[in-house]
């Protein structure tokens, strides 16, 4: 492409007309001498005149009428092609100069100055005053007496003069030009790499975005072949605990029961895979039915009470008494309970405690929990609130806006202390922003987390959830939780 500081410039995009007119005009009420210029193509940018009767006078008669028209064609179509003045003589006796405009060894135009009547002539050429048997000799020389007379070295000087006004203002005017030119071709050029660097950055992410799919479809696939088989160990492995094939010894049992321990982990980690394929591809299905939140949490609380029991960490809830029914997936919302008392259990040390607790909340009641709703507004939107809390290690506050991403670990070193894949929190993000939920963490380094779900009770939209700005301090009054000051959500991924 064409660099704008190449292209060529034409005398109407180079000066200022307003400013060039008014030049041009002050020149001619100064010696009573009309100025024309046109630019290179031929366009009349400036038309300063003065009064003339012989030329209005001429013209009313055919010949005078044909050299006129003669004449004005010949000096408009007149190209000049060396900056010498011209001089065009008329049969009136009057006289022109053109002046071409030059910048930079290009012609830009050119400046037709007159007519006006040479001093050295005495009277009336023959060439007028004999053009038509009907014409008035006494009336020409009435016309001409308006016509200023000037001798040559005079005109010269003012041309020299108009010259060097015009090559003031077309340096000054081709120096703006040229200097916003650069900035426009800077602009430009910016401009230009930014584009490029958007279609790389566009492509990338196309790729990208391939790519991604690409493992999302691989990750399904494996994760679907692997589930079947480790379901079948799974299988076999309880119906040897079972006795079904003959007794067994108990360090026969003891390795049977890590088996199937460790395939269930395994089996736990491929179905988080699973679902968060199902996500990110969008075809995760929810069975939406009449859900007691009340049994739902009964059953988590029972599903990790053997390894709570184990680390000797104390499990306790507390729900309200008439927490309503919702409309909810059943199995996704028991996911979410177990994967938060999963986190809760595997981050609290020995003799730690969990506390589940439920309740609902209205719109107005501005996250303070335990509101009293007000039977004669039924109609009032209206919320369950589920809170985990812990008395674990609690995650840094740096990290809580993280916790929730996919694969995320607040500790991602080889090292680490604690496994898992970092799934699990952001399957109950997914699961509870499905539902038109919203989950939240709050956490204390040593002295625990605490993740809140809100969920709507009839299915209202994400964005109906109220913002909760909760304390569990009001629910350690009541019994529930421990001592510390916590609200909202959570740590690191199982």
């Amino acid at each position: 492409m064409e660099s704008i500081l190449q292209k060529s410039v034409t005398l109407s995009e180079l000066v200022d007309l307003a400013s060039f007119q008014e030049v041009c005009q002050s020149f001619v009420e100064l010696y009573r001498i009309a100025i024309k210029v046109f630019d290179a193509s031929g366009a009349k940018l400036v038309d300063a005149k003065v009064p003339d009767e012989l030329c209005g006078y001429v013209f009313t008669f055919a010949p005078g009428r044909q050299q006129c028209t003669a004449l004005v064609n010949q000096i408009k179509s007149f190209a000049p092609e060396s900056p010498e003045v011209t001089e065009f003589n008329c049969f009136t006796g009057q006289r022109y100069k053109i002046v071409p405009v030059y910048y930079d060894h290009d012609c830009l135009g050119k400046l037709v100055y007159g007519p006006y009547i040479p001093a050295e002539q005495n009277d009336l050429p023959a060439s007028v005053t004999g053009l038509d048997v009907g014409i008035d000799a006494a009336k020409l020389r009435a016309s001409t007496e308006q016509i200023r007379r000037v001798a040559e070295p005079t005109i010269q000087r003012i041309l020299d003069n108009l010259k060097k006004v015009v090559d003031v203002i077309l340096f000054t005017s081709y120096k703006g030009l040229l200097t916003s030119n650069m900035h426009i071709e800077s602009i430009t050029e910016s401009y230009n790499e930014l584009q490029e660097k958007n279609r790389q950055l566009k492509e990338s992410y196309e790729r990208l975005k391939e790519l991604d799919k690409l493992k999302s479809n691989f990750l399904a696939t494996v994760s679907h072949e692997l589930r079947t088989p480790l379901t079948s160990v799974i299988g076999y492995s309880e119906m040897l605990l079972e006795g079904l094939a003959g007794d067994l010894n108990n360090e026969q049992r003891e390795y049977i029961s890590t088996i199937m321990e460790k395939g269930d982990n395994l089996l736990q980690l491929i179905t988080g895979i699973l679902d968060i394929s199902k996500i990110e591809s969008g075809t995760l299905k929810f069975s939406i039915s009449e859900t007691r939140l009340d049994e739902i949490i009964e059953s988590s609380l029972s599903s990790v009470r053997p390894q709570a029991v184990k680390g000797g960490i104390t499990l306790a809830k507390a729900v309200s008494a008439d927490l309503p029914p919702i409309q909810a997936d059943r199995d996704k919302i028991r996911q979410v309970i177990v994967n938060l008392l999963g986190n809760a259990v595997k981050f609290t040390p020995k003799g730690g405690r969990i506390t589940v607790s439920a309740e609902t909340i209205a719109d107005g009641d501005a996250g303070m929990g335990g509101a009293q709703f007000n039977p004669f507004e039924a109609l009032a939107p209206r919320w369950v609130k589920i809170c985990v809390s812990d008395t674990g290690i609690g995650i840094p506050k740096d990290n809580l806006d993280k916790v929730f991403e996919t694969f995320y670990q607040v500790d991602n070193s080889s090292t680490r202390e604690f496994g898992g894949t970092g799934l699990g929190l952001s399957i109950v993000k997914n699961f509870v922003e499905s539902h038109g939920g919203h989950v939240s963490v709050d956490s204390e380094v040593g002295v625990g987390s605490t993740f809140t779900l809100v969920l709507p009770v009839d299915g209202k939209k994400p964005e109906e959830v109220p913002v909760l700005v909760d304390d569990t301090r009001r629910a350690s009054a009541a019994g529930v939780g421990g001592e510390r000051n916590a609200s909202v959500t959570g740590y690191g991924k199982r």
